[in-house]
């Protein structure tokens, strides 16, 4: 498998905070004996976090991190990585960062993906 970044969204109406999202999936990654000596990149962000490192790995970690709040943590393939110049606000003179707006929508709309997800 290559090198994938994942966006790990939480529900603005979940008790989980970002800063306790990134913590988690750092304790995650170093309890993972498998994980020794691998580069997962974890950055916490204004609605959660950003992990990038092996692809399969990355899914077992947002599957165990999803348990703290299962109908409210979403994730999905990010297009570029950590980082990337590309999408940096310094390099492109500031503004916002290319999907941000699409991000902020999806953003919005969890609270009822999980009311959706808490009556099945």
């Amino acid at each position: 498998m290559g090198i994938e970044t994942r966006v790990i969204l939480i529900s603005p109406d979940s008790e989980i905070t970002p800063e306790q999202l990134k913590s988690r999936l750092l304790a995650l990654i170093s309890e993972d004996k498998s994980m020794a000596g691998s580069d997962v990149v974890v950055k916490e962000t204004c609605f959660g976090a950003l992990i990038e490192g092996e692809g399969q790995k990355l899914r077992e970690i947002v599957e165990a991190v999803r348990k703290i709040d299962t109908n409210g943590i979403f994730s999905k393939v990010r297009g570029f990585p950590i980082g990337d110049p590309r999408i940096c606000r310094a390099t492109r003179k500031g503004g916002p960062r290319p999907g941000f707006h699409q991000l902020e929508v999806e953003s919005r709309l969890l609270p009822e993906v999980r009311k959706a997800l808490d009556k099945i």
